[in-house]
Parts: structure tokens; C-alpha cells; sequence
């Protein structure tokens, strides 16, 4: 063989052992790329029962895939667990409320679990209400758990941090209609409710209060106790006015509310033995205010205590209709009690005979 076709050959066997490893990376690197595809393509069949899913705070890549095949919507946490290392998305699954409805594959999937998601839910707190019936309306709706939003209520690091002068924030979560993210946690339902009270509150409230030579604390607790006695807007001044002639000249302030902060399974209709309870809230058997709030007044009860009507008011009874009458003077207040227990004898007769 003449030496020019030996070099040929040689060369010709040279470039097909360089082809050769080049085409084996060529051949592994289309089985990896159709692996990851194979992964992260993974089809997935939701049920319609399926179609939301709230993945709570906390939840690390392992707990949420076992949480998907709890709920039926994956197989297989483990090839879940890679489609998201393939995606690069194992540290973007985020906590919250998630639509599936356009889910189809893992990679749908994980695209979902991993982009932010704000669902607006509004809800209302009542004037008036306690903290610990805020805790339940809120959490009934968010993802959190009453006992998690109550334990915040003395928290001395937050009282602090909000400038709230108080043992707890009773008092303090202003009452309004507010329009939450299903993410929000305890704290920033309080830290929202705080904020809203520090507006209402405005400079103008905060003077007068000031000028009263009261402290805001002992406004916001009368103004708490004519939240739990009024029904109708007109009566809350003279109610103000009547709890602080009470204080002026040292008589108890036998408020029926402040009892029903107190007992445990409230608000019911009080018995007699309600109003011995030994508690410092219970204004039958302790004078002066109570501690504190016991409830969450509104704007109108807050204006009502900082602003009292002036009257000579020292009794009221209920009518039975939401409103009072008024009184100045012990016999006056009797007469208008014994007129009031009449008529509710009345109608529990005529109830009973239906």
C-alpha cells in the first residue's frame, strides 16, 4: 500500500473516533433533554374538588409535594421534587390560595405554586365585637388559626412597636370593612387594624382626649362600654355623659356589658349570680372604669366618650325597642324599671300563649 493512502486512512480513522465521542454527547445529551421533558411534562389529572389549594406558611419543597399527593393532585412527590430542581423552582414555591383550574402538567403546576397570587377577601368586623370574636370572623377566613391571632393580643414586643399603651390590643383593632390577602398572616391583620385606628383617631380626638385630662386609655374604655350599651347613634353621648357623672361622684358604674366580658360563654341573657363574679372588669362590684376595654369601639362611641353630652343623667333602663330612657334621680329610674319589667312580663305571656 502506497504511503499516501496508509496517511488517508489513518486520518480518515482519526476523525471518526473525534465523531464518535462527539455523537455519544450528542445522544446523551437528547436522552437528558427528553428526561427533563419526560419530568417536567409529567401530566397531571385534577379533580374539579382539587381545583384550589392553600399551601400553608412554612412548607418547605418536600411538605408541599406530600401535601399534592394528599390531595390527589400528583403521583409521585418524588419526580415533583425534581421537575421543580429541573426548573430550577425548588426555592420559589410560595405559601398561599392557588386556582388549578389551568393546571395541567407539572411544569403548569409549579408555575402556579411559584407566582404570587393576591385573592382579595373582605371581611367586615363589626363594632363592637371582642378580640377573641375578630380572632374567629378572621381566621374563619384566612389561613391561620383563631389561638394564632389571640396570642398576639398581649404581645408586649408588638404593643410596643405599634405604640399601643396597653396590656392588649382590646381596643384597639379598629372596626371596618377590610379587604385581606388569603396570605396575610396574624400580625398583619392586627398591624392593618392598628393602622386604621391610628387614622380614625385623628389629632383632633387626640386633643380634646388630652384636654380632658383623661388618658386615651380611659377614653377608649368608656367608649367600649357605650359600644356594648347603644344600639342607636343619638344615645351614645348620653350615655357617655351618664358613666362619667357615675365616675364624678364615685358610684359604681353597673354596666351590663362589662359582665358580659366576663363570663365564658357570653353574650346571653345575665342571672343574678353573673353580677358577683370576681373580676376587675365587673363593674357592680368594683368602682371606677375597668382595666381596659371590652370590646372594639367604633368611630361614634369613640366620639360619644371623648365629647359627652352634658347632662345630669345618672339611670337609664331599657325600653325594649334598642333605645333608654334616662334619669336623674333613684326613684324616677325605679318607677321606669318596674314600667320596663311589666311590659316584659307582657310579651313572655303572649309569646307562651302562641
Amino acid at each position: 500500500m502506497k504511503k499516501i493512502e496508509k496517511d488517508k486512512i489513518k486520518k480518515f480513522l482519526k476523525n471518526l473516533n473525534g465523531n464518535s465521542y462527539l455523537f455519544v454527547a450528542i445522544v446523551l445529551l437528547a436522552i437528558l433533554v427528553t428526561l427533563r421533558l419526560f419530568v417536567i411534562f409529567t401530566p397531571v389529572d385534577i379533580d374539579s374538588q382539587q381545583m384550589k389549594i392553600t399551601i400553608p406558611r412554612g412548607a418547605n419543597l418536600r411538605q408541599i409535594a406530600s401535601q399534592l399527593k394528599d390531595e390527589g393532585i400528583i403521583n409521585n412527590p418524588k419526580s415533583f421534587i425534581l421537575a421543580a430542581h429541573l426548573m430550577q423552582k425548588h426555592r420559589s414555591l410560595k405559601a398561599g390560595f392557588f386556582n388549578l383550574q389551568d393546571v395541567k402538567n407539572y411544569r403548569s403546576l409549579i408555575i402556579t405554586l411559584s407566582t404570587a397570587q393576591v385573592h382579595s377577601i373582605r371581611i367586615t368586623i363589626p363594632e363592637g365585637y371582642q378580640s377573641k370574636q375578630i380572632a374567629v370572623l378572621v381566621a374563619n377566613q384566612l389561613n391561620f388559626s383563631p389561638d394564632e391571632f389571640l396570642r398576639l393580643m398581649d404581645n408586649r414586643q408588638l404593643l410596643t412597636e405599634l405604640g399601643i399603651e396597653s396590656p392588649t390590643f382590646e381596643g384597639y383593632l379598629f372596626p371596618e370593612t377590610y379587604y385581606f390577602n388569603d396570605s396575610d398572616t396574624p400580625e398583619e391583620v392586627i398591624r392593618r387594624m392598628v393602622r386604621l385606628f391610628r387614622k380614625m383617631v385623628s389629632d383632633t380626638i387626640l386633643q380634646a382626649v388630652k384636654m380632658s385630662n383623661r388618658s386615651l386609655h380611659e377614653v377608649l374604655t368608656l367608649a367600649s362600654i357605650v359600644e356594648g350599651e347603644c344600639m342607636v347613634d343619638d344615645e351614645r353621648p348620653l350615655v357617655a355623659s351618664l358613666y362619667i357623672n357615675r365616675l364624678k361622684k364615685g358610684m359604681r358604674l353597673e354596666s351590663d356589658p362589662t359582665i358580659q366580658y366576663i363570663i365564658p360563654d357570653g353574650p346571653r341573657r345575665l342571672l343574678k349570680d353573673d353580677l358577683y363574679i370576681q373580676s376587675p372588669y365587673n363593674t357592680y362590684r368594683n368602682r371606677g372604669l375597668p382595666p381596659g376595654p371590652i370590646n372594639n369601639p367604633g368611630l361614634k362611641s369613640i366620639e360619644a366618650a371623648t365629647w359627652p353630652a352634658d347632662t345630669d343623667y345618672l339611670y337609664m333602663v331599657a325600653v325594649g325597642d334598642g333605645t333608654h330612657s334616662f334619669h336623674s334621680d333613684y326613684n324616677s329610674f325605679l318607677r321606669a324599671k318596674r314600667r320596663f319589667q311589666r311590659v316584659r312580663r307582657n310579651v313572655a305571656r303572649n309569646n307562651k300563649g302562641k
